[in-house]
């Protein structure tokens, strides 16, 4: 009981300490301190700790907002569009596609492949997304294209003003998109432990550590997951070698991730499998009581073997996957990425959270540590599975 409690206080202190140190986007004085963070932590594990630094032009937005009349609307633009030259645009709104016309659309915040594929071939001269998550709010979408942009100018707007948008087709509107570019650098969080037999292939853990808001359960929860794993390994060498990896450029098309793959091209199939700590491990899951309720997560994999490792540990500690995402099926998150290549991987990541990719994904509200911990233990008997 008092291990338990024990590794539940520490997960909570990660959580609440990232959340505390603000918006969390990449190249940002906030997620390069997070870095250094983070590396302090891997420390008083008793790990050693590398910062593989990657170089990025950050986008600092300078304007973006859309007058309709006397109603003015603050958004954020997105990330991998084209910006115009002159930061205001006029234009009546309309619909999708039409020359001279500032397109309107809603598009939720989970499916940025509806939004992209209205982008494509579009001849609006501005675009205004209402994003709809969950929860009513500014929802952010990826950039996904944030090397190679494209589209017209796209300003992301709460879902609270699509009603008052969508009435107003015909309407003249003043958009204004202005954004300046910043050569900035990044850093991925890097850890080696050495394991009992170096001719065995390393295990890979991954998570992302970067995002639009503060995060909290969205990005802490993989990060306090990391950190127990590599506990673990403190009192109990692995057979393999391990590397950890906490990437930045999570919310820019896997920007940090990517950078670490060029230079590890190698390590995609060569790794002996790959753990993939998605989003929202710390997500609100809770029923308004003190009842434990069943994490809502989704299991991607690239094979029965590692399928069935992975969820066995998942059922040791009374966790079924709402959905599976099953070998040959492109995954979601970063696992993708190995998926691409090739490679061997188990990947988790959290659904139905209120709060994804919204500035309410904050301490405490936002988050049940109660089911992150669950998730941890699980993921914990994962590791040492596979490291052995």
């Amino acid at each position: 009981m008092y291990e338990q409690e024990d590794l539940k206080q520490r997960i909570a202190t990660i959580i609440k300490e990232y959340d505390n140190q603000g918006i969390h986007r990449t190249g940002t004085e906030v997620d390069n301190q997070s870095a250094h963070w983070l590396a302090n932590k891997i420390k008083k594990i008793g790990q050693d700790p590398h910062l593989d630094k990657f170089s990025l032009n950050r986008i600092d937005i300078v304007e973006a907002s859309v007058e309709i009349g006397e109603e003015k609307i603050v958004g954020v633009p997105l990330f991998d569009c084209i910006y115009p030259e002159e930061e205001l645009i006029v234009g009546n709104l309309g619909s999708l596609r039409k020359n001279n016309i500032v397109g309107i659309t809603r598009v939720d915040n989970v499916k940025p492949q509806d939004l992209e594929n209205q982008r494509k071939n579009n001849s609006n001269i501005g675009i205004i997304v209402a994003t709809q998550g969950l929860t009513s709010g500014l929802s952010l979408i990826n950039a996904e294209h944030f090397t190679k942009p494209f589209g017209p100018p796209t300003l992301q707007i709460s879902s609270e003003y699509w009603s008052f948008l969508s009435s107003k087709i015909g309407t003249e509107v003043s958009l204004r998109i202005k954004i300046n570019r910043t050569p900035s650098k990044a850093y991925n969080v890097i850890t080696r432990i050495e394991g009992k037999d170096p001719m065995l292939t390393p295990l890979v853990v991954m998570t992302p550590r970067s995002g639009w808001w503060n995060c909290a359960s969205e990005r802490a929860g993989g990060i306090a997951i990391m950190l127990e794993m590599m506990r673990t390994f403190v009192t109990v060498k692995p057979k393999r070698n391990l590397i950890f990896l906490a990437n930045s450029g999570h919310e820019l098309g896997h920007l940090g991730l990517n950078h670490y793959l060029e230079n590890n091209t190698n390590l995609i199939k060569g790794a002996s499998s790959w753990i993939h700590l998605g989003a929202n491990l710390a997500e609100i899951v809770h029923n308004g009581s003190n009842t434990a309720v069943q994490p809502k997560i989704r299991a991607q994999f690239s094979d029965s073997e590692i399928e069935a490792l992975g969820l066995k540990s998942l059922a040791k500690h009374s966790i079924v996957p709402s959905t599976n995402i099953s070998q040959g099926t492109r995954p979601l998150g970063e696992a993708k990425n190995i998926f691409d290549g090739g490679g061997r991987y188990f990947s988790v990541i959290g659904i139905k959270n209120p709060f994804f990719h919204h500035p309410d994904d904050r301490w405490p509200g936002a988050v049940d540590i109660n089911s992150s911990l669950r998730i941890t233990k699980a993921l914990m008997h994962l590791g040492l599975k596979l490291a052995n």
